[in-house]
Protein backbone atom coordinates (compact mmCIF):
# COMPACT_ATOMS: atom_id res chain seq x y z
CA UNK A 1 0.00 0.00 0.00
CA UNK A 2 1.10 3.32 -0.79
CA UNK A 3 3.27 5.53 1.88
CA UNK A 4 2.36 9.11 2.44
CA UNK A 5 3.96 11.82 -0.52
CA UNK A 6 3.81 14.38 2.55
CA UNK A 7 4.14 13.87 6.15
CA UNK A 8 4.19 17.79 6.33
CA UNK A 9 0.14 17.28 6.72
CA UNK A 10 0.16 16.21 10.69
CA UNK A 11 -3.01 15.08 11.99
CA UNK A 12 -5.26 17.73 13.46
CA UNK A 13 -5.51 17.23 17.30
CA UNK A 14 -7.46 20.31 18.73
CA UNK A 15 -9.80 20.27 21.99
CA UNK A 16 -11.79 22.20 19.51
CA UNK A 17 -11.66 20.03 16.82
CA UNK A 18 -12.72 17.02 18.81
CA UNK A 19 -15.33 18.67 20.28
CA UNK A 20 -17.18 19.69 16.85
CA UNK A 21 -17.53 15.78 16.55
CA UNK A 22 -19.17 15.51 20.15
CA UNK A 23 -22.13 18.05 19.13
CA UNK A 24 -25.26 17.10 17.63
CA UNK A 25 -25.75 19.83 15.39
CA UNK A 26 -28.06 18.40 13.17
CA UNK A 27 -27.79 17.95 9.52
CA UNK A 28 -28.67 20.93 7.90
CA UNK A 29 -27.38 24.64 8.13
CA UNK A 30 -25.29 25.46 10.91
CA UNK A 31 -23.59 21.16 11.37
CA UNK A 32 -19.66 20.81 11.63
CA UNK A 33 -18.33 18.24 10.34
CA UNK A 34 -15.16 16.55 10.61
CA UNK A 35 -13.04 14.52 8.09
CA UNK A 36 -10.29 12.15 8.48
CA UNK A 37 -8.28 11.38 5.05
CA UNK A 38 -5.57 8.51 5.25
CA UNK A 39 -3.58 9.27 2.90
CA UNK A 40 -2.65 13.18 3.13
CA UNK A 41 -0.63 15.25 0.11
CA UNK A 42 -0.86 18.76 -0.74
CA UNK A 43 -2.84 18.41 -3.69
CA UNK A 44 -5.42 16.01 -2.24
CA UNK A 45 -5.77 18.77 1.12
CA UNK A 46 -6.10 21.41 -1.59
CA UNK A 47 -8.50 19.36 -3.39
CA UNK A 48 -10.81 19.05 0.05
CA UNK A 49 -10.33 22.32 0.98
CA UNK A 50 -12.14 23.44 -1.90
CA UNK A 51 -14.49 21.14 -2.25
CA UNK A 52 -15.17 21.46 1.42
CA UNK A 53 -15.51 25.53 0.35
CA UNK A 54 -18.26 24.67 -2.16
CA UNK A 55 -20.05 22.15 0.12
CA UNK A 56 -20.30 24.88 2.56
CA UNK A 57 -22.03 27.25 0.10
CA UNK A 58 -24.57 24.78 -0.59
CA UNK A 59 -25.59 23.59 2.19
CA UNK A 60 -24.18 25.62 4.90
CA UNK A 61 -22.62 22.58 6.46
CA UNK A 62 -18.83 23.62 7.09
CA UNK A 63 -16.48 20.43 7.03
CA UNK A 64 -12.94 20.48 9.00
CA UNK A 65 -9.77 18.65 7.27
CA UNK A 66 -7.98 16.55 9.53
CA UNK A 67 -5.19 13.92 8.26
CA UNK A 68 -2.94 11.62 9.48
CA UNK A 69 -0.06 9.67 7.55
CA UNK A 70 -0.79 6.41 6.00
CA UNK A 71 1.83 4.08 8.30
CA UNK A 72 0.32 5.54 11.38
CA UNK A 73 -3.32 5.67 10.06
CA UNK A 74 -4.85 1.61 10.99
CA UNK A 75 -3.31 2.56 14.71
CA UNK A 76 -4.68 6.15 14.78
CA UNK A 77 -8.00 5.19 13.69
CA UNK A 78 -7.54 2.05 16.19
CA UNK A 79 -7.35 4.00 19.13
CA UNK A 80 -10.24 6.75 17.97
CA UNK A 81 -12.28 3.83 17.06
CA UNK A 82 -11.78 2.30 20.59
CA UNK A 83 -12.57 5.75 22.99
CA UNK A 84 -15.56 6.57 20.14
CA UNK A 85 -13.80 9.91 18.66
CA UNK A 86 -13.81 8.72 15.06
CA UNK A 87 -14.25 11.88 12.92
CA UNK A 88 -18.32 11.81 11.33
CA UNK A 89 -16.48 10.94 8.04
CA UNK A 90 -13.11 8.88 7.42
CA UNK A 91 -11.26 7.67 4.21
CA UNK A 92 -11.01 3.82 5.22
CA UNK A 93 -9.14 0.78 3.26
CA UNK A 94 -10.62 -2.36 2.50
CA UNK A 95 -8.24 -4.27 4.90
CA UNK A 96 -9.88 -2.39 7.97
CA UNK A 97 -13.49 -3.44 7.70
CA UNK A 98 -13.14 -6.83 9.30
CA UNK A 99 -11.67 -5.18 12.34
CA UNK A 100 -13.89 -2.19 12.15
CA UNK A 101 -17.10 -3.71 11.40
CA UNK A 102 -16.67 -6.33 13.76
CA UNK A 103 -16.18 -3.63 16.55
CA UNK A 104 -18.83 -1.73 15.70
CA UNK A 105 -17.51 1.29 14.61
CA UNK A 106 -18.76 1.95 10.91
CA UNK A 107 -22.37 3.03 9.82
CA UNK A 108 -24.28 0.75 7.43
CA UNK A 109 -24.73 2.64 4.95
CA UNK A 110 -27.48 0.91 2.91
CA UNK A 111 -30.49 2.78 4.73
CA UNK A 112 -28.88 5.82 3.63
CA UNK A 113 -28.16 4.69 -0.49
CA UNK A 114 -31.37 3.60 -0.58
CA UNK A 115 -33.36 4.02 -4.38
CA UNK A 116 -29.78 5.25 -5.37
CA UNK A 117 -28.17 1.71 -5.44
CA UNK A 118 -28.69 1.78 -9.66
CA UNK A 119 -26.90 4.98 -10.04
CA UNK A 120 -23.54 3.33 -8.84
CA UNK A 121 -21.13 1.60 -11.23
CA UNK A 122 -21.24 -2.03 -11.85
CA UNK A 123 -18.14 -2.14 -11.01
CA UNK A 124 -19.62 -0.73 -7.22
CA UNK A 125 -22.45 -2.91 -6.88
CA UNK A 126 -21.32 -5.92 -8.52
CA UNK A 127 -17.57 -6.05 -6.89
CA UNK A 128 -16.96 -3.39 -3.75
CA UNK A 129 -20.89 -4.17 -2.40
CA UNK A 130 -21.09 -7.48 -3.29
CA UNK A 131 -18.04 -8.42 -1.25
CA UNK A 132 -18.84 -6.39 1.68
CA UNK A 133 -22.33 -7.90 1.91
CA UNK A 134 -20.96 -11.17 1.99
CA UNK A 135 -17.75 -10.87 4.24
CA UNK A 136 -19.37 -7.67 6.92
CA UNK A 137 -23.53 -8.50 6.20
CA UNK A 138 -23.87 -5.03 4.81
CA UNK A 139 -22.27 -2.03 2.96
CA UNK A 140 -20.04 0.34 5.02
CA UNK A 141 -18.17 2.17 2.17
CA UNK A 142 -18.94 4.72 -0.78
CA UNK A 143 -15.58 4.36 -2.75
CA UNK A 144 -13.83 7.36 -3.79
CA UNK A 145 -13.26 5.91 -7.03
CA UNK A 146 -12.35 2.55 -9.20
CA UNK A 147 -9.07 0.99 -9.63
CA UNK A 148 -7.87 -2.12 -11.16
CA UNK A 149 -4.61 -3.39 -12.15
CA UNK A 150 -2.28 -2.75 -15.55
CA UNK A 151 0.79 -3.23 -16.19
CA UNK A 152 3.12 0.18 -17.12
CA UNK A 153 5.71 -0.37 -19.43
CA UNK A 154 8.64 1.90 -20.50
CA UNK A 155 7.09 2.09 -23.98
CA UNK A 156 10.87 3.42 -25.35
CA UNK A 157 12.51 0.52 -23.05
CA UNK A 158 10.62 -2.06 -24.97
CA UNK A 159 11.15 -0.75 -28.36
CA UNK A 160 14.87 -0.51 -28.14
CA UNK A 161 14.59 -3.93 -27.16
CA UNK A 162 12.64 -5.19 -30.17
CA UNK A 163 9.53 -6.05 -28.27
CA UNK A 164 6.28 -5.62 -29.87
CA UNK A 165 3.91 -5.21 -26.83
CA UNK A 166 -0.08 -5.16 -28.32
CA UNK A 167 -2.83 -3.67 -24.97
CA UNK A 168 -5.63 -5.39 -26.57
CA UNK A 169 -3.71 -8.46 -27.47
CA UNK A 170 -2.77 -8.94 -24.21
CA UNK A 171 0.08 -11.75 -22.66
CA UNK A 172 0.54 -14.38 -20.32
CA UNK A 173 2.39 -14.03 -17.37
CA UNK A 174 5.32 -16.09 -19.20
CA UNK A 175 5.68 -13.32 -21.54
CA UNK A 176 5.57 -10.60 -18.67
CA UNK A 177 8.59 -11.90 -16.71
CA UNK A 178 10.68 -12.83 -20.07
CA UNK A 179 10.03 -9.23 -20.69
CA UNK A 180 11.40 -7.98 -17.33
CA UNK A 181 14.52 -10.01 -18.30
CA UNK A 182 14.72 -8.58 -21.33
CA UNK A 183 14.39 -5.05 -20.23
CA UNK A 184 16.94 -5.36 -17.47
CA UNK A 185 20.35 -3.82 -18.40
CA UNK A 186 22.32 -3.22 -15.10
CA UNK A 187 25.38 -1.79 -17.16
CA UNK A 188 23.39 0.62 -18.56
CA UNK A 189 21.49 0.82 -14.84
CA UNK A 190 18.30 -0.65 -15.74
CA UNK A 191 16.29 -2.81 -14.25
CA UNK A 192 13.04 -5.40 -16.01
CA UNK A 193 10.58 -3.94 -13.23
CA UNK A 194 9.98 -2.05 -10.00
CA UNK A 195 9.67 -4.94 -7.34
CA UNK A 196 7.84 -4.63 -4.45
CA UNK A 197 9.45 -6.08 -1.14
CA UNK A 198 8.32 -4.04 1.49
CA UNK A 199 4.69 -3.38 3.09
CA UNK A 200 1.93 -4.49 0.45
CA UNK A 201 4.54 -6.92 -0.91
CA UNK A 202 2.27 -10.15 -0.64
CA UNK A 203 -0.97 -8.31 -2.47
CA UNK A 204 0.22 -8.99 -5.84
CA UNK A 205 2.40 -12.18 -5.20
CA UNK A 206 -1.23 -13.43 -3.65
CA UNK A 207 -2.88 -12.83 -6.91
CA UNK A 208 -0.33 -14.19 -9.10
CA UNK A 209 -0.86 -17.59 -6.81
CA UNK A 210 -4.74 -17.40 -7.33
CA UNK A 211 -4.12 -17.65 -10.76
CA UNK A 212 -3.23 -21.48 -10.02
CA UNK A 213 -6.46 -21.64 -7.49
CA UNK A 214 -9.18 -20.54 -9.71
CA UNK A 215 -9.19 -17.38 -8.04
CA UNK A 216 -10.02 -18.92 -4.81
CA UNK A 217 -8.29 -18.16 -1.62
CA UNK A 218 -9.71 -20.94 0.42
CA UNK A 219 -11.62 -24.54 0.81
CA UNK A 220 -15.56 -24.33 2.04
CA UNK A 221 -14.25 -25.37 5.26
CA UNK A 222 -11.79 -22.28 5.53
CA UNK A 223 -8.45 -24.15 4.37
CA UNK A 224 -6.07 -21.98 2.74
CA UNK A 225 -5.75 -23.51 -1.39
CA UNK A 226 -2.22 -21.58 -1.93
CA UNK A 227 0.16 -24.28 0.31
CA UNK A 228 0.79 -26.61 -2.28
CA UNK A 229 3.55 -27.58 -4.65
CA UNK A 230 2.49 -25.61 -8.01
CA UNK A 231 1.76 -22.16 -5.59
CA UNK A 232 5.28 -22.96 -4.01
CA UNK A 233 6.96 -23.62 -7.42
CA UNK A 234 5.29 -20.12 -8.29
CA UNK A 235 6.20 -18.25 -5.53
CA UNK A 236 10.05 -18.88 -6.33
CA UNK A 237 9.08 -17.74 -9.77
CA UNK A 238 7.76 -14.46 -8.56
CA UNK A 239 10.70 -13.95 -6.57
CA UNK A 240 13.48 -15.00 -9.00
CA UNK A 241 12.94 -11.79 -10.60
CA UNK A 242 14.67 -10.41 -7.33
CA UNK A 243 16.61 -12.97 -6.50
CA UNK A 244 18.10 -13.15 -10.41
CA UNK A 245 18.63 -8.96 -10.87
CA UNK A 246 15.45 -8.24 -12.69
CA UNK A 247 15.08 -5.26 -10.11
CA UNK A 248 17.42 -3.22 -8.06
CA UNK A 249 19.23 -5.27 -4.60
CA UNK A 250 17.30 -2.10 -2.62
CA UNK A 251 13.83 -2.53 -3.94
CA UNK A 252 13.58 -5.17 -1.26
CA UNK A 253 12.60 -2.33 0.74
CA UNK A 254 10.43 -0.69 -1.72
CA UNK A 255 6.91 -0.01 -1.01
CA UNK A 256 4.36 2.33 -3.58
CA UNK A 257 6.50 5.90 -3.69
CA UNK A 258 9.96 3.87 -4.40
CA UNK A 259 8.26 1.74 -7.11
CA UNK A 260 6.37 4.36 -9.27
CA UNK A 261 9.11 6.72 -8.33
CA UNK A 262 12.15 4.70 -10.03
CA UNK A 263 9.83 3.68 -12.96
CA UNK A 264 9.03 7.36 -13.89
CA UNK A 265 12.60 8.06 -13.20
CA UNK A 266 14.34 5.95 -15.30
CA UNK A 267 15.45 2.91 -12.95
CA UNK A 268 12.68 0.19 -13.83
CA UNK A 269 11.00 -0.78 -16.95
CA UNK A 270 8.16 -1.89 -15.98
CA UNK A 271 5.87 -1.86 -12.78
CA UNK A 272 2.48 -3.83 -11.78
CA UNK A 273 -0.09 -1.64 -10.15
CA UNK A 274 -3.09 0.53 -9.89
CA UNK A 275 -4.73 2.46 -12.62
CA UNK A 276 -3.81 5.43 -10.03
CA UNK A 277 -0.60 5.44 -11.15
CA UNK A 278 -1.47 6.61 -14.68
CA UNK A 279 -2.11 10.31 -13.26
CA UNK A 280 1.59 9.90 -12.35
CA UNK A 281 2.96 9.12 -15.72
CA UNK A 282 0.68 11.65 -17.09
CA UNK A 283 2.50 14.30 -15.65
CA UNK A 284 5.87 13.03 -15.48
CA UNK A 285 6.46 11.18 -18.66
CA UNK A 286 5.93 12.09 -22.10
CA UNK A 287 3.24 9.42 -24.06
CA UNK A 288 6.22 8.12 -26.20
CA UNK A 289 7.98 6.78 -23.06
CA UNK A 290 5.06 4.58 -21.19
CA UNK A 291 2.39 2.60 -22.00
CA UNK A 292 -0.05 0.34 -20.25
CA UNK A 293 -0.27 -3.69 -20.85
CA UNK A 294 -3.56 -5.70 -19.28
CA UNK A 295 -2.23 -8.01 -16.20
CA UNK A 296 -1.29 -10.83 -17.80
CA UNK A 297 -3.40 -14.08 -18.38
CA UNK A 298 -3.10 -16.68 -15.83
CA UNK A 299 -0.37 -19.50 -17.76
CA UNK A 300 -2.81 -22.60 -16.45
CA UNK A 301 -6.29 -21.45 -17.49
CA UNK A 302 -5.88 -18.44 -19.93
CA UNK A 303 -8.11 -15.68 -17.45
CA UNK A 304 -6.77 -12.32 -16.07
CA UNK A 305 -6.73 -12.36 -12.30
CA UNK A 306 -7.27 -8.98 -11.47
CA UNK A 307 -8.45 -6.72 -8.41
CA UNK A 308 -10.81 -4.38 -8.59
CA UNK A 309 -11.35 -2.37 -5.95
CA UNK A 310 -11.49 1.52 -4.89
CA UNK A 311 -8.02 2.65 -2.64
CA UNK A 312 -9.98 4.50 -0.19
CA UNK A 313 -13.68 4.91 0.68
CA UNK A 314 -15.83 7.11 2.31
CA UNK A 315 -17.49 5.93 5.71
CA UNK A 316 -19.51 6.98 8.73
CA UNK A 317 -18.60 6.65 11.97
CA UNK A 318 -21.30 5.04 14.07
CA UNK A 319 -20.27 7.33 17.30
CA UNK A 320 -20.87 10.09 14.73
CA UNK A 321 -23.91 12.12 16.17
CA UNK A 322 -24.50 14.41 12.81
CA UNK A 323 -24.83 11.13 10.45
CA UNK A 324 -27.71 12.99 7.72
CA UNK A 325 -25.16 15.50 7.34
CA UNK A 326 -22.40 13.05 7.28
CA UNK A 327 -23.96 11.27 4.58
CA UNK A 328 -24.68 14.97 2.20
CA UNK A 329 -21.43 15.40 2.36
CA UNK A 330 -20.53 12.00 0.88
CA UNK A 331 -22.92 12.39 -1.99
CA UNK A 332 -21.54 15.68 -2.55
CA UNK A 333 -18.03 14.18 -2.70
CA UNK A 334 -19.52 10.96 -5.24
CA UNK A 335 -21.72 13.81 -7.31
CA UNK A 336 -20.49 13.22 -11.06
CA UNK A 337 -18.93 16.57 -11.35
CA UNK A 338 -16.93 16.40 -8.54
CA UNK A 339 -15.88 12.42 -8.41
CA UNK A 340 -15.01 12.75 -12.10
CA UNK A 341 -12.32 15.63 -11.04
CA UNK A 342 -11.44 14.01 -7.82
CA UNK A 343 -10.81 10.47 -10.32
CA UNK A 344 -8.70 12.70 -13.09
CA UNK A 345 -6.85 14.23 -9.98
CA UNK A 346 -5.66 10.75 -8.20
CA UNK A 347 -5.95 8.50 -11.24
CA UNK A 348 -8.65 6.32 -10.71
CA UNK A 349 -12.45 5.69 -12.34
CA UNK A 350 -15.50 7.41 -11.50
CA UNK A 351 -18.24 5.78 -9.60
CA UNK A 352 -21.48 6.74 -10.96
CA UNK A 353 -22.97 5.63 -14.48
CA UNK A 354 -23.40 9.39 -15.28
CA UNK A 355 -19.82 10.15 -16.04
CA UNK A 356 -19.10 6.52 -17.71
CA UNK A 357 -18.86 8.63 -21.44
CA UNK A 358 -16.35 10.38 -20.59
CA UNK A 359 -13.68 10.30 -23.42
CA UNK A 360 -11.26 10.96 -20.70
CA UNK A 361 -11.97 7.16 -20.02
CA UNK A 362 -12.62 6.20 -23.92
CA UNK A 363 -10.65 3.89 -26.26
CA UNK A 364 -8.33 6.47 -26.44
CA UNK A 365 -8.06 8.28 -23.27
CA UNK A 366 -5.22 7.10 -20.98
CA UNK A 367 -7.47 4.68 -18.95
CA UNK A 368 -8.33 3.00 -22.18
CA UNK A 369 -6.08 -0.56 -20.93
CA UNK A 370 -8.03 -0.63 -17.46
CA UNK A 371 -11.34 0.32 -18.76
CA UNK A 372 -10.93 -2.48 -21.71
CA UNK A 373 -9.98 -5.06 -19.00
CA UNK A 374 -13.39 -4.26 -17.14
CA UNK A 375 -14.99 -5.61 -20.30
CA UNK A 376 -13.14 -8.93 -20.92
CA UNK A 377 -15.28 -11.62 -19.87
CA UNK A 378 -11.87 -13.47 -19.36
CA UNK A 379 -11.12 -10.83 -16.38
CA UNK A 380 -12.09 -13.09 -12.89
CA UNK A 381 -11.42 -10.86 -9.55
CA UNK A 382 -9.95 -13.27 -7.08
CA UNK A 383 -10.92 -13.59 -3.73
CA UNK A 384 -9.53 -10.96 -0.65
CA UNK A 385 -6.74 -12.24 1.99
CA UNK A 386 -10.54 -13.07 4.19
CA UNK A 387 -13.14 -11.15 6.32
CA UNK A 388 -10.89 -11.26 9.22
CA UNK A 389 -8.73 -8.53 11.12
CA UNK A 390 -5.65 -8.41 8.86
CA UNK A 391 -4.01 -4.93 9.87
CA UNK A 392 -1.04 -6.53 11.83
CA UNK A 393 -0.41 -9.64 9.64
CA UNK A 394 -0.45 -6.79 6.59
CA UNK A 395 1.89 -4.38 8.08
CA UNK A 396 4.71 -7.07 9.32
CA UNK A 397 4.78 -10.77 8.87
CA UNK A 398 3.52 -10.89 4.98
CA UNK A 399 6.19 -9.03 3.56
CA UNK A 400 8.90 -9.82 6.54
CA UNK A 401 8.33 -13.51 5.38
CA UNK A 402 9.00 -12.95 1.83
CA UNK A 403 12.20 -10.78 2.63
CA UNK A 404 13.62 -13.95 4.79
CA UNK A 405 13.19 -16.04 1.51
CA UNK A 406 14.76 -13.20 -0.25
CA UNK A 407 17.99 -13.18 2.36
CA UNK A 408 18.05 -16.13 2.21
CA UNK A 409 16.50 -16.63 5.95
CA UNK A 410 14.67 -19.47 5.14
CA UNK A 411 13.40 -21.72 2.56
CA UNK A 412 10.38 -20.94 0.05
CA UNK A 413 8.63 -23.75 1.06
CA UNK A 414 9.09 -22.48 4.97
CA UNK A 415 8.07 -18.46 3.62
CA UNK A 416 4.86 -19.17 2.13
CA UNK A 417 3.79 -21.65 4.96
CA UNK A 418 4.21 -19.32 7.70
CA UNK A 419 1.65 -16.88 5.66
CA UNK A 420 -0.87 -19.82 4.83
CA UNK A 421 -0.89 -21.10 7.98
CA UNK A 422 -1.57 -18.01 9.74
CA UNK A 423 -4.63 -16.84 6.78
CA UNK A 424 -5.64 -20.78 7.40
CA UNK A 425 -6.26 -20.14 11.35
CA UNK A 426 -7.26 -16.71 11.14
CA UNK A 427 -9.82 -17.64 8.72
CA UNK A 428 -11.49 -21.15 10.11
CA UNK A 429 -11.59 -19.05 13.65
CA UNK A 430 -13.47 -16.20 11.18
CA UNK A 431 -16.07 -18.99 10.26
CA UNK A 432 -16.36 -20.95 13.84
CA UNK A 433 -17.18 -17.45 15.45
CA UNK A 434 -19.51 -16.65 12.76
CA UNK A 435 -21.45 -19.79 11.91
CA UNK A 436 -23.85 -18.16 9.00
CA UNK A 437 -20.55 -16.65 6.50
CA UNK A 438 -19.72 -18.42 3.95
CA UNK A 439 -16.09 -18.53 2.15
CA UNK A 440 -15.71 -15.95 -0.29
CA UNK A 441 -16.04 -16.76 -3.97
CA UNK A 442 -14.03 -15.27 -7.15
CA UNK A 443 -16.95 -12.52 -9.30
CA UNK A 444 -16.47 -11.29 -12.54
CA UNK A 445 -18.78 -8.58 -13.98
CA UNK A 446 -20.10 -10.40 -16.75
Amino acid sequence: MKKVLSTVLSILILGSVFAAGGKDSGSGEGARLRFLDVNPSPSRQEYYTDVFAQFKNETGISVVYESVPWDDAANKLTVLGASKDLPDVITTWAGWLGQFTEAGWLEPLAPYIGNTYDEYADTVTKLVWKAEKELYRGIYTVPDGMMVKGVFVRKDWAKEAGLNLDPKKGWTYNDFFETVKKLTNPAKKQYGTSYRGARGAFDPLFVYLESFTGGRAYADNGEALFDNAECIEAYKKWCSVYLNGYAPKDAINWGFVEMVDNFCGGLTGTLINDSEVAATCIASLKPEQWMVMPMPKSDKDGKIYNTVNSPYAYSIASNSKQKEAAWKLIQFLTRPDNNINYCKLTGLIPIKKAVGNDPYYGPNGPYATFVQQLNDKDMVVPCAFGPFPLTDLHQGPMHEEIQKYLLGKQSAETSLKNVSNELEARMKKYLADNPDTKVELPKGLN
